[in-house]
């Protein structure tokens, strides 16, 4: 069992106008740090352009800071959002965020979700299309020698034969043939865990409930079987937030009133219900009408003393039929980062090792 986070970021704070840009930056870095000290394996980054409560319009440059003050937790955007990059370019950035990290990069990528964003852009309802053109042109600058040529609908590709003229094109990435990629689903028959499948890329599932992610593993196996691929659950990321103290009522009492609850309470569960996507938290648990964020931190959490945590996973591993990383989202700083850290403490130093026995086949 892996652990990973996810930094989006939170940062209500910084949308109430009360922390700048340089704060919300610099508590995803402790919180890497913290990652990195307490052995966790991953910590990524998000990508949003619009968004005033999630912040990070450049995943890539948090990669690179977060790679010169940590030595081995790998660190990956989750995801690079194709439409809004020429993909030559990006291509070119993960090549050397690879090579910047000692082959500690992971390259999430995704279509985009937010309505803004693709405003902001101009891309038009088009991105679904964008993302499948813009990885077929990075997945040949990662994999192919020049020359060849790539003429889609969205960019063009060029890619010249090698010339000792200009000792070059010449990057290929430190990973070979290149760095793992992961594609993110939410819906139970998820069509972008089908493209997972088919390209052979890792399935990572957002926050839904065992039902879902049942079927989001079938929607993926089955595309990677047809086109060839062997699933492999222990590639599966399934993403589930988690808080840690020392004993049950204390962590109870701070995912309630600390900044997990405050983020599902004022965003997230609102989100869920005005979309009319509550059912996915739930599953057939709870109507969608009586979700709260009580019910979630005592049913759907992963909360509690490291105990009861690891019994958490353990049951969670068993309902989904096995998987190889649990991903949480990182809260925002909140006003005792101290109880923050010491849930990354325990669950590295108590729950991680708990969890060793636990296995997945494919």
């Amino acid at each position: 069992m892996k652990f990973s986070i996810l930094c989006v970021p939170y940062a209500l704070d910084y949308a109430a106008g009360t922390d700048s840009v340089s704060d919300v930056i610099a508590w995803d870095l402790q919180v890497t740090s913290w990652a990195d000290q307490y052995g966790l394996d991953e910590v990524f980054f998000a990508e949003h352009h619009t968004l005033g409560h999630e912040p990070s319009p450049a995943p890539e440059l948090m990669i690179a800071a977060a790679s010169q003050t940590t030595t081995r937790v790998r660190l990956g955007a989750l995801g690079h959002l194709i439409p809004y990059h020429n993909p030559v370019a990006l291509a070119h950035r993960m090549m050397w965020m690879d090579h910047l990290t000692g082959g500690r990069y992971v390259a999430g990528v995704a279509p985009g979700a937010f309505p803004t964003d693709a405003q902001l852009f101009g891309t038009g309802g088009e991105n679904a299309r964008m993302l499948a053109e813009g990885l077929d042109i990075i997945h040949a600058i990662f994999t192919k020698p020049g020359p060849w040529r790539i003429d889609g609908r969205y960019w063009t590709a060029d890619m010249p034969q090698f010339s000792s003229s200009v000792n070059g094109p010449h990057l290929k990435p430190f990973q070979r043939p290149h760095p793992e990629i992961l594609m993110t689903g939410m819906q139970p028959r998820s069509p972008t865990l089908a493209e997972a499948g088919r390209r052979g890329y890792s399935p990572v599932s957002q926050e839904v409930s065992s039902e879902t992610l049942i079927q989001h593993w079938e929607t993926y196996a089955e595309a990677a079987k047809s086109a060839g691929h062997v699933p492999d659950r222990s590639n599966w990321r399934i993403t589930r937030d988690l808080w840690l103290a020392d004993t049950d009522e204390e962590a109870r009492q701070q995912a309630l009133s600390g900044p997990l609850g405050e983020v599902w309470s004022e965003v997230n569960l609102p989100l869920f219900k005005d979309l009319g996507l509550g059912s996915l938290l739930a599953g057939t648990a709870v109507p969608e009408q009586d979700l709260s964020l009580e019910w979630l931190v005592d049913n759907f959490f992963l909360v509690g003393s490291p105990e009861t945590v690891v019994k958490k996973i353990e049951k969670l591993h068993a309902e989904v039929g096995g998987f190889g990383t649990l991903l949480m989202g990182a809260p925002s700083r909140g006003q005792e980062p101290e109880r923050y850290r010491r849930s990354l403490e325990l669950l590295g130093s108590e729950v991680a090792p708990r969890l060793s026995h636990l296995a997945v086949g494919s």
